[in-house]
């Protein structure tokens, strides 16, 4: 049987997971998500310092930039699936003890 204070620490600590992983991961890198809008793109690659010397570099930077907003999409996927299923997963050991 599960008792309720294993599954509320459970819970907890799943939750300030979340909480570090936004705070320390997540947020630093939220641009990344704003980058599959053309206007947002134009406007970050335009800051760029050294796009402004060479545009020819313009569209290899947002291939670039596509590219890495991919590969932090996909550890964000990949974060949720392992932390969700770690808590389910000790959900059940817990019921079954």
């Amino acid at each position: 049987m599960l008792s309720l204070r294993y599954a509320l620490v459970l819970f907890v600590a799943y939750f300030l997971l979340f909480c570090l992983y936004y705070r320390f991961y997540f947020r630093p890198r939220l641009y990344l998500l704003l980058l599959s809008e053309p206007a947002y793109m134009d406007h970050y690659v335009d800051r760029l310092p050294h796009i402004c010397d060479r545009p020819d570099e313009r569209l290899g930077m947002v291939e670039f930039m596509l590219a890495k907003r991919k590969q932090f999409v996909r550890c964000l996927r990949h974060f949720v699936f392992a932390a969700t299923a770690a808590y389910a997963a000790l959900l059940i050991l817990g019921a079954t003890a």
